[in-house]
Parts: structure tokens; C-alpha cells; sequence
């Protein structure tokens, strides 16, 4: 049985019932309204923090923001009684898989330039932050959206990730660069979803979304071979990321008319 198929057959709690039928029903309303609510706590905490807080304890601010961005997907989890759903059981690492570590070595393809008071502190971060995206988007959000055809479930997916990162836009002003970072995004949102559809497992896109972002931050190829190389080796990435996305989106379109196709032979008729 396919991951999707698994999703739609899952017997949820009884207290839980009305809030996944109603998700079920409308799974593209309740994804977006997920995303939504994200992005709006988030908002809500650094604007009222800006306001109300002192200058010097807008880094604490900062912390709780971040810290909603863990707490709000494990409390939509509960409330959906997500928790054997989300991808936290057994993993199938597959030559797929593989594929989608590449954009990390095409990071590292020049090395890495470390910070010389170690990486433990990035490190606790993103995988704070992977843990808390993954969580919402291809644990809670995927797997409401995989009662559409598993390809709309990835591209939605990727686009309602991507629109997260806009949040960049409401705090600096800078509605070019945050919009760029949302496209951006989107694409590596769409690979996400790809891992999480091959994989059936949650913490391996966790692991593979924070190893991507710290090759990104550590990546010495600016250093070492400029600016301009640089950028070019990240729409290298986003064109791999997208390239992966597409691949199991087509091989799930496929699955679908080769489905209809099969004809169940009727049973011979007994002898009279």
C-alpha cells in the first residue's frame, strides 16, 4: 500500500474525528489555513515584540518566535492525531534518496569554511528549525494534502513552504529579496516532499533539510571562486531540487491511469 493510500485508510480517534473530517473535506483550506496560522504567530510574536519589548531583549523575542515554529506543528499534530502519521516510524532509504543529497555536495563540492567557535550552536539550531518546518509541512500539512493526487500534494506543498518564507518581506521591508527567498524555497519545499512521499519517514527529511542548509551557510565556494559562482552553483541546486520534485510527481501521475488500466479478470463460473 502506497503512503498515500495508508493516510487515507488510517482510523483516527474519535476526538479528533470532526476536525480531520472537516480537513479531509477540504484539505487545501485546512493546509493553507495550517501555513497561515504558522506564519501569523510568528508575525504576531516579533511585531508585538518590537512594540512592547526593549531593544536589548528583542533577541528573546527572536527566541520565542523560533521556538513557535517547533511548539505549533507538535500542538496541530496532537489535535489532528497525526502522531503515527507524521513519518516518525521505519524509513526506506532508496537510491532516491541518495539523489537528494546532492545539492549538498554541490555545496561542499569546494570544501567548507567553518566558524572558529565550532558549529554545535548552528548546529542546535537548525535542528531546531528543520525539526519544526519538516513537522508542519511534511508531517501535518503533507499528509492533509495527500488526499489530492500525490503530484498537486507535492506542488502545493512546495509553493505553501515557499509562501512561509515571505515572512522576510513583512519584517525588513525587502519584498524583492524575501520573494525571491520564497521561489527559492519552493523548490527545495518541493524535493522535501518528494523524500517524505519515497522515504515514508519524517526524520530522514529533517536530516536532510538541516544538512542542506548548513552546507549552504558553511559552503566556501564565494571564497573560493566568488560571488557570482556561487550563485550560479544555487540555481544549479534549485534546478536539481525541482528536477527531483518532478520526477516522483510524474512517476505518481503515472501510477494512476496504469491503476485504472488493470482489469479484473471475473472468476470462472462453477460447473453445474
Amino acid at each position: 500500500m502506497s503512503l498515500q493510500s495508508r493516510h487515507r485508510h488510517f482510523s483516527y480517534p474519535k476526538n479528533n474525528m470532526n476536525l480531520r473530517s472537516l480537513a479531509n473535506k477540504h484539505p487545501i483550506l485546512a493546509a493553507v489555513l495550517c501555513a497561515a496560522l504558522q506564519f501569523a504567530l510568528t508575525i504576531l510574536i516579533l511585531k508585538a515584540g518590537r512594540l512592547l519589548a526593549p531593544p536589548e531583549a528583542f533577541g528573546k523575542v527572536k527566541l520565542l518566535a523560533f521556538a513557535s515554529t517547533v511548539a505549533l506543528p507538535l500542538l496541530l499534530t496532537h489535535l489532528f492525531g497525526m502522531w503515527r502519521e507524521v513519518g516518525f516510524g521505519k524509513a526506506r532509504v532508496d537510491g532516491f534518496f541518495i539523489a537528494c543529497l546532492l545539492p549538498v555536495l554541490m555545496f561542499a563540492a569546494l570544501g567548507l569554511h567553518l566558524p572558529q567557535g565550532g558549529v554545535a550552536g548552528d548546529l542546535l539550531i537548525q535542528s531546531l528549525n528543520a525539526f519544526g518546518e519538516e513537522l508542519l509541512f511534511r508531517g501535518v500539512i503533507f499528509v492533509i494534502l495527500l488526499r489530492l493526487p500525490v503530484w498537486q500534494a507535492i506542488l502545493l506543498n512546495g509553493v505553501l513552504f515557499g509562501s512561509m518564507h515571505l515572512i522576510h518581506g513583512y519584517m525588513d521591508g525587502n519584498w524583492s529579496n524575501a520573494l525571491g527567498w520564497a521561489l527559492m524555497s519552493s523548490c527545495a519545499g518541493m524535493m522535501f516532499a518528494a523524500a517524505r512521499e519515497r522515504t515514508g519517514s519524517l526524520w530522514l527529511v529533517v536530516v536532510l533539510h538541516m544538512i542542506l542548509n548548513l552546507a549552504s551557510m558553511y559552503s566556501n565556494i564565494g571564497v573560493a571562486a566568488g560571488a557570482g559562482t556561487l550563485t550560479l552553483v544555487q540555481y544549479a541546486t534549485k534546478a536539481v531540487e525541482v528536477a527531483l520534485g518532478l520526477y516522483v510527481m510524474a512517476t505518481a501521475m503515472r501510477r494512476v491511469p496504469a491503476a485504472r488500466g488493470r482489469v479484473r479478470c471475473p472468476a470462472p463460473a462453477s460447473a453445474a
